[in-house]
């Protein structure tokens, strides 16, 4: 994952923190950055983070 889609995980991550958390849902076990990992593609990364 390159600096750019660093970046955009972290906004997105903040975001989401305060009513993910309120749900009950811990960010560090969130699979999301695992799944942008094995992506490994911008076009494919910005189409998952449009998707969650």
């Amino acid at each position: 994952m390159n600096n750019h889609q660093n970046a955009i995980f972290h906004q997105i991550t903040n975001f989401l923190k305060t009513p993910l958390a309120l749900l009950g849902v811990d960010l560090k076990n969130f699979q999301f950055n695992k799944i942008c990992h094995f992506a490994n593609h911008p076009y494919l990364c910005k189409g998952l983070i449009l998707f969650f």
